[in-house]
């Protein structure tokens, strides 16, 4: 039978809690002593069991409609409080646990043969308590070489509503915003590590493949997403997960975040200069500083970017720790490259003029997997060669020539209009990077290129540069986020820098996708 782990109350170890919006029970008596608090913890413990009983259970070998014999083992919770929220939860329950199984409760139970294959279905629950708060996770497995899945909801007794894993962690006294980015960096720094170490291959990069999980993984684990578990008193776990190359393409993880802050560590500021270039790196917060200088003023007539003064930029797409950084070249002109080694081996990079080309924004390019095992980063005349672990050195101008050229994120590829406002907006996108837009409710014409720069929370970092119309009007520049809702079909594009051409001012856009024709 089902065995619920229920952890102890960490709030209030000693609140009464009978039934939905239950009261806190009198304060024990001063020197009542240990027995006394042994005692409240387990009628604590008592009424925590009474408040989610099980709505669904069914524990049996059974042969489906097609003949196929399968094991069932199926528990699914049930919240007994009389609120709306708690009804509606439980319903949601029912519907995504329980209601595929039911037509197997008069189900005779079989005995399989002793060479009989037989799928297995698992689900089960617990219950992670927070004074009158409970947070309810379901696993579910279903067989094969794939790990399960957890979901998850939190409710409070107390007020009878579903709360946010957000409200959740305010009331530990948390930061929501800090443990999200906390979130993110451990899940991204998950998924790199296992690339790295052999998740990684080539074909990835086609379609814009690497992008999308390294997308998912930032997507699928947004706060409302996570799971919110408390295993043990004073200790808290957000359980999510990371894209993988294997099986389903989901791997779980779970992040342990402290409940107390823990005293800062001491992070190494890292530094380099070269030519008008110069970086600071501390921990994930960098930034680049540009100096006015002849070699940059050269861009202006190279490649249409004006410096006009000293201009310093912050570094968006840093997930990992980092611990070398080291700025080289790439080609004949100036084009500094900023090479960030993270703690793992692996080498990042960002590639100034490639991302400046497109508007005033420095992204960190996807790591280069395949040069890991790195220990140190050196400049090497006017380019960087990484140092690895078996005295071997690597080097990366080559390779990030090669990461540039990765293609479009296939989410971003297509056709997609804007109808609102009662104008009509287009933009045609293909893998090759090739844009074409009718902007001003199609009035003006713009064809262009779009390269990917990296990810970040809001979505895949497209850099759009457009040439001047027929009519003679400039072209445009403008660096946008974007992400698609396969649900909804539409494409959500978030500007970072530029004007964005679809609608004026507007800082988010939803683009629908066109059908195919």
């Amino acid at each position: 039978m089902k065995h619920k782990r229920l952890a102890a109350a960490v709030l209030a170890a000693a609140l009464w809690l009978t039934g939905c919006g239950g009261a806190a029970a009198p304060a024990a008596p001063a020197g009542s002593g240990a027995a006394s608090q042994s005692a409240a913890d387990t009628a604590v413990q008592t009424a925590q069991k009474d408040r989610i009983t099980e709505q669904f259970t069914l524990e049996k070998t059974v042969r489906d409609e097609y003949g196929i014999t399968q094991k069932l083992t199926v528990h699914v919770p049930q919240l007994e409080c009389d609120s709306p929220d708690a009804a509606y939860l439980n319903d949601e329950l029912a519907a995504m646990y329980a209601a595929d199984f039911r037509q197997y409760e008069d189900s005779p139970e079989i005995e399989p043969q002793q060479d009989e294959w037989c799928p297995e279905t698992y689900i089960n629950w617990d219950a992670y308590w927070y004074g009158d708060c409970v947070s309810l996770v379901v696993f579910r497995y279903d067989g094969g070489s794939d790990p399960g899945y957890s979901r998850g909801w939190c409710f409070d007794f107390a007020t009878g509503k579903q709360v946010s894993v957000t409200e959740m962690l305010q009331r530990m006294g948390l930061d929501p915003d800090a443990v999200q980015q906390q979130m993110l960096r451990e899940a991204m720094q998950t998924f790199d590590r296992h690339m790295a170490q052999g998740g990684y291959y080539e074909g990835l990069r086609s379609g814009g493949n690497l992008a999308s999980m390294r997308m998912n993984t930032l997507e699928n684990n947004q706060l409302e997403d996570l799971c919110l578990l408390l295993p043990e008193q004073d200790r808290l776990v957000l359980r999510g997960g990371c894209s993988s190359t294997a099986g389903s393409g989901w791997r779980q993880l779970d992040v342990e975040i402290p409940l107390t802050p823990a005293a800062p560590a001491d992070t190494p500021v890292l530094t380099d200069t070269y030519g008008s270039a110069s970086v600071q790196l501390e921990g994930t917060q960098g930034t680049i500083t540009l100096r006015r200088t002849p070699e940059t003023a050269a861009w202006d007539a190279d490649y249409g970017i004006r410096l006009e003064q000293d201009r310093t930029y912050p570094i968006l797409g840093t997930y990992n720790e980092y611990i070398d950084v080291c700025i080289g070249e790439l080609g004949a002109s100036f084009h500094p490259v900023v090479y960030l080694l993270t703690k793992d081996g692996v080498v990042e990079y960002v590639d100034v003029l490639h991302c400046l080309i497109s508007g005033n924004v420095l992204v960190c390019q996807d790591p280069i997997y395949i040069a890991n095992n790195g220990v140190a980063l050196e400049r090497s005349g006017k380019e960087v060669i990484l140092h690895q672990e078996d005295g071997s050195v690597l080097e990366l101008a080559p390779l990030t020539e090669e990461w540039n050229a990765q293609e479009i994120p296939s989410e971003a590829v297509g056709a997609f209009n804007d109808m609102s406002d009662n104008q009509f907006d287009w933009m045609d996108v293909e893998s090759n990077g090739c844009v074409q837009m009718g902007v001003q409710d199609n009035n003006v014409f713009y064809q262009g290129y779009a390269d990917y720069l990296g990810v970040v929370p809001e979505g895949m970092v497209l850099g759009v540069s457009t040439s001047e119309t027929a009519d003679g009007m400039p072209g445009i520049t403008f660096v946008a986020a974007v992400k698609y809702d396969l649900f909804n079909e539409t494409l959500n594009l978030t500007m970072i820098d530029g004007q964005n051409p679809f609608a004026e001012g507007k800082t988010q856009l939803q683009l629908i996708r066109c059908p195919d024709p």
